[in-house]
């Protein structure tokens, strides 16, 4: 049997009906909208029974208004049958400070750091990962870059962190203006006066007469 991205959502939606929220088809691009509690039981059943054995990615959206808040977003790719589906799922009440969803690591390994990331951007948590820390944050960090209610002009950092030094190394390798940008709130200015380059003029190129003036 020939399986495509459509009959993969008509087979998932016919043996899982009650997980299955909605399906969508949206230019050729096949989406899932499952239940949480069994996104597990799919996921097995799409990498054993389907052959959708590489998991690309995982990512969230932040719809900030709506209930639920975010989708937890799967791309699905079957090497044997050339073919995509995508899963989500929603999760997020109001005012649910870290909304759960099940880890998928014990299906596809490569899960573990696409959660961590979601986790760390976004503040969900993956029940049952084997390690479920930030991955691009400091680890003392108390909020969420990719939510849509994060400030846009970011947090001054506390004076531990900006008393003339840093609580990390810096490579040796780093130029200078970036060093002087860590360790020291002065140095912000310096990215500042980058604005002024003219952005059309080749590294190192002398100014001319008229950009002098």
């Amino acid at each position: 049997m020939v399986i495509t991205a459509a009959s993969t959502v008509d087979m998932v939606r016919g043996k899982f009906s009650q997980a299955v929220i909605e399906t969508v088809d949206y230019r050729d691009e096949q989406t899932i909208v499952l239940q949480p509690e069994q996104l597990v039981e799919v996921c097995n059943y799409l990498k054993k029974q389907l052959h959708y054995e590489m998991l690309e990615t995982i990512t969230a959206v932040d719809w900030l208004e709506r209930v639920p808040r975010y989708d937890v977003v799967y791309q699905l790719l079957s090497l044997e049958n050339k073919c995509y589906v995508r899963l989500k799922v929603r999760v997020g009440q109001r005012r649910e400070e870290h909304p759960e969803v099940p880890s998928v690591t014990s299906v596809w390994a490569g899960a573990n750091w696409y959660e961590r990331e979601v986790y760390d951007l976004f503040g969900i948590v993956f029940t049952n990962h084997p390690n479920l820390e930030r991955i691009l944050m400091p680890a003392d960090w108390t909020t969420h870059p990719l939510r849509k209610d994060y400030p846009i002009s970011g947090f001054e950092l506390p004076e531990p962190h900006w008393g003339g030094q840093v609580p990390y190394d810096v490579d040796p390798g780093v130029g200078k203006l970036y060093q002087q940008s860590l360790r020291s709130p002065e140095g912000r200015e310096l990215n500042e006066s980058r604005r002024l380059v003219n952005p059309n003029q080749e590294p190192g190129t002398p100014k001319t007469s008229e950009e002098s003036e």
